[in-house]
């Protein structure tokens, strides 16, 4: 039998281990982690929260970071609770980890009010599309992004 996972809020001693699974997440922007870890810890911000996931004593074996946004495509309400992110260990995936740091997700954005959860996805990235779905989200809208160097 696959233990239960155990979510609660990250604690600066988590610091570490959501690092690395930041980086894993979001290699591109490896270089703001650490900064924006230590900000998190230092300001206890109120429009944001990092939940962690583990199986008995082993290590973080998920996080998901959650806010609030005042507009989320699809929604019709504000503020909209906002999956900013998602990442589960490989070797701790398909045990229900993810789904048990959604719905710490979703509580926590109802108890600032939120009557709406969004969330997104690189388009590219289609194992996170089928979670989202596995998990109740409806996909609303595909944008293509553009930039220009000035």
């Amino acid at each position: 039998m696959t233990p239960v996972p155990t979510v609660r809020f990250a604690l600066p001693p988590d610091a570490e281990e959501w690092l690395e699974l930041r980086e894993t997440l979001w290699p591109e922007s490896s270089h703001d982690h650490a900064a924006e870890i230590a900000e998190y810890f230092a300001e206890s911000p109120e429009d944001t929260a990092c939940l962690v996931a583990q199986l008995g004593d082993g290590p973080i074996a998920g996080f998901a970071e959650v806010g609030l946004r005042n507009y989320a495509e699809g929604c019709l309400s504000s503020p909209v609770g906002y999956l900013e992110g998602i990442f589960v260990r490989a070797e701790c995936r398909i045990s229900g980890i993810g789904r048990a740091l959604a719905e710490a997700a979703e509580g926590w954005a109802r108890s600032e009010g939120c009557t709406e959860m969004a969330s997104d996805r690189e388009l590219a990235n289609a194992p996170s599309g089928a979670f989202h779905e596995a998990i109740g989200y409806d996909e609303v809208e595909r944008i293509v992004c553009f930039r220009k160097d000035l």
